[in-house]
């Protein structure tokens, strides 16, 4: 009698684990639906009812998982950040760490390439009326910290704080973002040098220079 009670259990812990995985895959499906939506048809589409025909459900069912429009672009940035997370972590560690920086930088921007309404949502302020809460901004760059760790990496041990990385990290993040940018917008169609090309050029100078300076004597 008390092994079927553990068993019972058991089973109910197990179809439970197995309802929330499923809750799981079904809200990353809706919002990449909504995603590609977005990308389709603007931001105009993105009401409710709109989205509720698209996946077939009712706007009920939507209210009842994400409260409000507003919960669900809060959960489209933040699953834009959480594959960035994965995305990096992706990328393997091996060789010198100032080529892991720039393996790390490489992997960002084919995200931003490959899901650019995610990428547009979380940074290029393609809903104007969305401001994402500090709450939600915090978590997002928490995405970065692999970044920031590569940083202290490369550097002599205790030469520089984490707030100092984190500075560090940031600039090589918004050199990288700039590039993202001006790709997105066509403005890197030159003859003779690819945009990854025009990418490593620039981050060579930036990050050797900021590490040097980093290395330094205080």
């Amino acid at each position: 009698m008390r092994k079927n009670t553990v068993i019972e259990k058991s089973g109910v812990t197990n179809y439970r684990a197995a309802q929330d995985l499923h809750q799981l895959e079904l809200r990353k499906g809706i919002l990449d639906d909504v995603s590609d939506l977005l990308m389709h048809e603007g931001t105009a589409a993105l009401s409710m009812r709109r989205i509720a025909q698209l996946v077939g459900c009712s706007t009920t069912v939507l209210y009842t998982m994400f409260g409000n429009k507003q919960g669900l672009i809060d959960e489209l940035y933040l699953r834009g950040f959480e594959m960035v997370r994965q995305t990096l972590e992706a990328v393997p560690r091996s060789g010198a760490p100032q080529n892991y920086i720039y393996a790390l930088c490489y992997a960002y921007r084919n995200f931003a390439l490959t899901h650019s309404t995610y990428y547009a949502i979380m940074f290029l302020k393609v809903m104007p009326e969305y401001t994402p809460s500090e709450a939600n901004r915090q978590l997002g760059q928490k995405s970065f910290q692999l970044l920031v760790d590569a940083v202290q990496d490369c550097v002599t041990p205790d030469s520089i704080t984490e707030d100092e990385a984190w500075e560090i990290a940031r600039i090589i993040w918004a050199t990288v973002h700039g590039h993202i940018g001006l790709e997105l917008a066509g403005h890197f169609d030159y003859p003779g040098v690819s945009s990854q090309q025009m990418l490593e050029r620039a981050l060579q100078a930036i990050v050797e220079q900021l590490l040097s300076t980093s290395n330094r004597v205080k």
